[in-house]
This record gives C-alpha cells, structure tokens and sequence, in this order.
C-alpha cells in the first residue's frame, strides 16, 4: 500500500458508488439511511451531484408500479408467463410486485413529486394489465442528488471508473482518471456498488449506457447471467420527418400493435401476437419482408382511434412544462399526424445487464455490489427479456429504486460490520500501477485504431435484425468471429484526449459484451422470449429451463449452465 500516492489522488470511503443516475443515488441515500455513521462517495463522469447523470435525467416520466387496485400475485403470475417465460427468479420478482406501491409512495420523502389527486392519492392510468402507469417529476435526480448530499453523501464528478482494486478474494476499491485534466484517481473503499447502466452500444441518443461496470465487473471475475437477453429493440421510422416514430419513447412503443404490411394485413391479428410489446412482432416484419409483403407499416388512423397518445395529457402537459421552463425549447401541445400511416423498421437498443446478484444484490466477488441496469438481466428477475422495462414501459424507474434500496441498504450492513472489527483494505502499490499503465496506453500510442473505428464496426454487426434479435447459428458464428477481429485490434487502440480515453474504454466494453452475446445466444439452442434462433424456432422446457452464466477464468471466457429451481417456484410451464 506505500507510495500510492505517488501514482495519483488517493480518496477514502467506506462506501463508493460508481454512477450516480437513479440508481445509483438510491442506493447511496438507502445506505446513509440504513447506517448514517458511514462515509458513502458517488463517482461519475457526467454530473451526478447535479442529478445530471444516467437516463433517468434524461427521460424520468412514466413510472409504473403494481397500484392499489392490482393483485400482485396476477403481477407475478403475469410476468412469468408473458414476459419472463419462466427463467425468472419468481422470488425475487415476488418481492419486486409486492413492494412497488410502497416504494412510490416513499418518493415523495426524497423531495420527488409523483402524479397525485386532490385527495393526495397518486393517480395512474390502467390498461388491460395488472400494473398501471403514473407520471414523476422530471427533476427527480436532481431533487434527489439534494437530498443525498443533505444526508452526507459527497461526489465527484466528471471522472471516469475504468477498473476495480481487488484485496485477495475481495474489492477494495477503484481506479480512473477525471475527464477534465486526466488526475489518476486511487479509491480506496470497504465496498463497491455498480450502478454504471447496461450496454446499449453507442446506438441512440436517450439509451446511454456503454457497460463500463459490466467490463470492470466481468475482468474482476465476477459472473454475469443472461446475457443472451441483451437484444431490446423498438420500431423506428425510415422518415427523419416527425416525432412519434423516430425513436424510442415518445409513443414509439405504440408501433407494435399497429403494424400493417403492403397489402393493409395488421400483422398483430396475422401472427396472433399478444400484447404487451412482444419480440414476435420484429419476428412478423422479419418473415413478412423476406415474403415480399414490405414495406411495413404503422396504421396511424389505428393509433389515432386507439387515443394511445392522450390517456396522461393532463400530467404530460405538466412535465412539458417544467421542460420548457428550464430550456424554453419544448412545445407542450402534441403536434397533429400528418399522414396516416409511415414506413417502419426494428430499432437495435440492446440494454445487456448481465452482472449476476443475489437478492440483496451483491455479485459473486465478496464486496462488490450491482443495482439499476447495469444486472438488470442477471438478477433474473426479469427473465428471457432485456433489461427493465422488459417490455413494461415504465418499470425501468422502478427497477432503479426497488434495486438501489436493496442494494445500498445491504452494502451499508457490509461496510458496517467490516468497520466494526476495524477492517481497513488493502491496496496494492504493484496492481496501481498496473492499471494505471494499462489505463492510459492508449494515450500513449501515435498510431493504431480510433475509438469511433472500433465502436462503429461493433455497432456494424450487432445493429442488424439479423444479427441480433433474429438469430441462426450461422449469422452468429459469422458475427463472433467478426467481433473477436475487431477485439484483437483493442490492443493498438489509440487516444486523442482524456474524453477519448473514456471512448477507449467503452469500445472495449462494447467488443466484451458483443463477445458474450453470441456466445451466450449460441449455448441456448431454443427460442425463448427474445432470443429467437430461426434454427431452433421452439420453447424447450424440458432442456433449457437454465440459466446461462459467462465468467472469466484465468485469461478465458468461460460458459456453463445453471437449472433454474423450478421446483420451488409456483409458477411452472408443466402445470
């Protein structure tokens, strides 16, 4: 541990948490509010100490929950059938049900305002589901960074976590470098807490993530779990003109009920698919193309009918407002259709969420916890679906809370009890400077490959349909080995600045998780909520009712299975 110092600025804290999104700050406040005596430190290359970091600041809007008027257990029983296709962990998404009511109502202590009647009641909108959809205050991260620093917590911004410090067996800290002047950053702390977001691959504009923390978790050997459920998508118009179809939110998610081919066939009816939105209908655009009845199209007069745009105007027109107010920029009014119906194609988001935890989040590395998006598929709560919404558009928000509070609270109970018996890590001068010089090589090299070059041929192969939600063993075998080209040249990648630097280090990431994928999509030979192999077209219970996991051993990517415990479940696909 001597000399640390000579290789950068050294921090203490019992607790640090790498990302400071919604998640993120959850779990940072449930930890000062489990056991306030600990020093909890936010890390975040945006401005988490702002409330300016993750997709929550940017999107925060529909949360939705399990309301009063809903049987949790319909919830569950839902879930497992329609989404998770029984590789849930039922016990856990149990808890998810059962708890989400109380867990918006507790918004409001953290200074967050969520949609509510005269009586005080939150209000919501229904569909035909056993959940319902409200609507929360935009600035929620930013009233929640207040809150939390009132609490104690203390934050650094604009620096990026690039690797974790590990004690023997267990975490001991971080490291990374401030986006600004490019200080190496030593963090020394008791526990971690992931809360970085999932992979989303540089892709769109609102779906940020580029799985750092999945990176850094995966080379600190911890296992990940479901990674070949990393394929969410949405529809997105070939027209740059208008707004409803250019994207996810914003009604996008509406398509999937109102697709329609050339010849005026609503592929929901041709193909019988079920609502909420199904990976069978990119399926039905994939089979009805090839058949030659493209383009595809969305029915706007359908939509219109429907009233999919107007059922939370009111609370909309609300949060619109405080948009404009802070940037001047947004009309609250929702402009008028002007045709009645526009040409669609599936829109790659990806959200890969595969750090494995337990149901108080802690990962398979003693110290290292994982909450929101970044192990929203390897808590196998969601089951054979990406990472939240897992087709729920709106349990995204919910994810980040039910986790963050689970997870900050029982790494506050970890630190405490390490603290109690005075237990300090240990930080290895050797392993420092390690990484230090592994982090910033890529400054250091005049020639080589660029970030862009390496993100954008990532971005090449696993943007198609394809590639990616319609899978054969043939495309993927293709695209491994055309991602584990593109992997060897991250050995010669080189760095213009320390912004760059960051870019290094996300197209490294994204090279790991594309890696995982197909290798993961190739283990699984059936078709199973979003993994859908044209080659193996069938749901095979009696097989691969398993968990898929991928760690690193040694220098090796490793794959095995795990039986899903059905047996202790309720809900099985035999009754």
């Amino acid at each position: 541990m001597s000399n640390i110092e000579l290789l950068g600025k050294v921090l203490s804290t019992d607790l640090l948490v790498v990302g400071g999104g919604l998640a993120g700050l959850t779990a940072a406040i449930a930890a000062k509010e489990t056991k306030p005596e600990i020093d909890v430190l936010i890390v975040d290359k945006a401005s988490a100490s702002k409330g300016m970091a993750g997709k929550a600041a940017r999107s925060a809007g529909i949360l939705s929950f399990v309301t009063p008027e809903d049987d949790p257990e319909e919830f569950v029983k839902f879930f497992v059938h329609n989404v998770g296709y029984f590789l849930c962990d039922q016990l856990l998404l149990r808890e998810f049900a059962y708890y989400s009511q109380s867990i918006v109502e507790h918004l409001s202590l953290w200074n967050v305002e969520v949609w509510r009647g005269p009586d005080g009641k939150i209000q919501y909108t229904k569909g035909p589901f056993p959940w319902g959809t409200t609507n929360v205050d935009p600035d929620m991260c930013r009233n929640m960074a207040k809150y939390a620093k009132n609490l104690g917590v203390k934050f650094v911004d604009k620096v990026c976590i690039a690797s974790l410090l590990r004690d023997e067996d267990n975490i001991s800290g971080a490291v990374g470098f401030s986006l600004s002047d490019g200080t190496f950053y030593i963090v020394k702390a008791k526990a971690v807490i992931l809360a970085s977001g999932s992979q989303n691959y540089g892709v769109t504009l609102l779906w940020i993530g580029t799985g750092n923390g999945i990176l850094a978790a995966y080379k600190a050997g911890a296992e990940m779990r479901n990674v070949e459920f990393g394929n969410m998508f949405d529809f997105t118009r070939i027209s740059p003109e208008g707004w409803i179809f250019s994207g996810v939110h914003g009604g996008a998610h509406v398509a999937h009920d109102f697709l329609v081919n050339s010849k005026g066939e609503n592929l929901s009816r041709k193909y019988q698919i079920k609502p909420p939105d199904s990976p069978e209908t990119v399926l039905a655009w994939y089979r009805e193309t090839l058949a030659g009845n493209g383009p595809i199209f969305v029915d706007f007069k359908a939509v219109q009918e429907r009233q999919m745009l107007t059922v939370q105007e009111r609370p909309m027109l609300r949060m619109h407002k405080k948009v404009q107010e802070r940037f001047g920029c947004i009309n609250s009014k929702v402009p008028p259709l002007k045709e009645d119906k526009a040409e669609v194609v599936p829109y790659f988001i990806g959200e890969l969420s595969c750090v494995r935890v337990n149901h108080q989040m802690a990962t398979s590395v003693p110290g290292l916890f994982a909450v929101g998006d970044v192990c929203g598929n390897g808590s196998a709560r969601g089951g054979a679906a990406p990472t939240p919404p897992h087709k729920i558009h709106g349990t995204g928000l919910l994810n980040a809370l039910f986790t963050g509070i689970r997870g900050g609270a029982a790494a506050a109970v970890y630190v405490s009890a390490l603290k109690a018996i005075n237990f300090e890590p240990e930080v290895d001068y050797d392993q420092v400077k390690e990484l230090k010089d592994e982090v910033f090589a890529p400054l250091r090299r005049r020639t080589g490959f660029s970030s862009r070059e390496i993100i954008h041929k990532i971005q090449d192969i696993i943007v198609p349909a394809d590639c990616s939600i319609i899978k054969s063993e043939e495309r993927m075998e293709e695209s491994l080995n055309y991602v584990l080209s593109v992997k060897e040249k991250i050995r010669e990648i080189k760095a213009e600045d320390f912004h760059d630097l960051a870019k290094c280090i996300d197209a490294e990431s994204m090279a790991l998780c594309a890696e995982m994928f197909y290798r993961a999509s190739l283990m699984r030979t059936e078709s199973r909520g979003f993994h859908i192999r044209e080659d193996y077209p069938e749901m095979d219970n009696k097989n691969w009712l398993k968990w898929i996991i991928v760690k690193k051993e040694n220098e090796t990517m490793k794959l095995y299975t795990e039986d899903v415990p059905i047996h202790k479940y309720p809900y099985r696909p035999f009754q």
